[in-house]
């Protein structure tokens, strides 16, 4: 089997041969995947389809957002507990999810969830919580329609990602279809301003964490100060920059319905080197997919061994995801605000 992966400790797969491709073609690129998942739970993907301007011009009325005022931004503030919405710089620290004490992050963000939820599906009260209108800023023109644009791009390549990861898995391409229709998937547009002071000691754009979800698709901008991912011996890989290509990351919740076949990986975004001076922030795009809020995330048929029982026992996605925030409340530490 002919591998397309580049030179690098992250592998770069291009998934046009799925898309486009021959049976045969589609199940090697399956066993890339596969293959990439086992090892580091982290890839970049290329031959997807979206345009690189649509990836720029998000960015573009993104920066917009993040350097308007104060007051526009704070119209759309999210509400403690909810995550639609703007979120100040400094507010939090991804490190406390993993119980750890840290300062806060250097990072401030806007996140957006289904652009839909006018099903009485949503509006369950179970499903609520999942569910929420996003809060959009007038200020900046065109904003809502471009990123409403690129969650519906992120929303049909998350779709497509995995009918692939079925294929990997050996479930065949529909496994996970009724899963994600009706996803509570959130866009979060990341800004890293540039760093005119010396960052606390142990202070990062985004400190070591894992991401919860089944899986996330990530467009960084080309700035000092990237994101970063451990691997199986402890040491940090720096995540290449690829122009077009998007970073695909394995969530707490694949790794469990793979029965730990599949790694969701502790992973960082570091500060620019003190060697340069920066002159232009650091962005990011991350489309978060969460599955229904009622789907079952059971360990799939084809990870447990024969004679083996699960390492999991099931659990619905929206219990699962609360799960985790609960064990966020209890075990976080009390960040300074910067």
């Amino acid at each position: 089997m002919t591998s397309n992966l580049a030179t690098t400790d992250i592998p770069v797969i291009d998934i046009a041969r799925f898309l486009n491709g021959n049976a045969e073609e589609k199940l090697e690129t399956a066993r890339l995947i596969d293959s990439a998942n086992r090892d580091v739970g982290f890839l970049l993907i290329k031959g997807h389809g979206i345009p690189y301007r649509c990836i720029e011009e998000t960015f573009e009325i993104s920066r917009a957002f993040f350097e308007s005022s104060e007051s526009s931004k704070l119209a759309v503030l999210a509400p403690d507990g909810e995550q639609q919405g703007y979120h100040l710089l400094g507010k939090s620290g991804l490190a406390a999810k993993e119980g750890k004490t840290a300062p806060p992050d250097i990072r401030e963000y806007f996140m957006a969830g289904r652009l839909s939820i006018e099903d009485p599906y949503f509006k369950e009260d179970r499903a609520r919580q999942f569910y929420r209108p996003n809060r959009w800023p007038t200020s900046v023109k065109g904003f809502e329609e471009a990123i409403s644009h690129y969650y519906t791009e992120m929303e049909g390549l998350g779709q497509k990602l995995m009918q692939l990861f079925g294929m990997a898995l050996g479930v065949g391409e529909q496994y996970f279809t009724d899963k994600i229709n009706r996803h509570f998937g959130i866009l979060s547009s990341i800004y890293y301003p540039v760093q005119k002071t010396a960052p606390q000691p142990g202070q990062l754009r985004a400190g070591a964490h894992t991401d919860y979800g089944a899986l996330t698709i990530l467009a960084p901008s080309n700035a000092p100060g990237g994101l970063e991912v451990l691997d199986k011996s402890g040491k940090w890989l720096p995540v290449p920059y690829i122009p077009e290509a998007f970073v695909i990351n394995i969530g707490d919740m694949m790794q469990r319905w793979t029965n730990e076949r599949w790694t969701s990986n502790m992973h960082r975004v570091v500060n620019p080197p003190t060697s340069i001076t920066p002159s232009e922030p650091r962005q990011s795009l991350a489309f978060f997919l969460h599955p229904n809020y009622d789907a079952l995330v059971e360990a799939i048929p084809s990870t447990v061994e024969p004679g083996q029982s699960p390492l999991h026992p099931p659990i619905q996605a929206g219990d699962y995801m609360r799960e985790k925030e609960e064990q966020i409340t209890s075990a976080k530490p009390k960040a300074k605000t910067l």
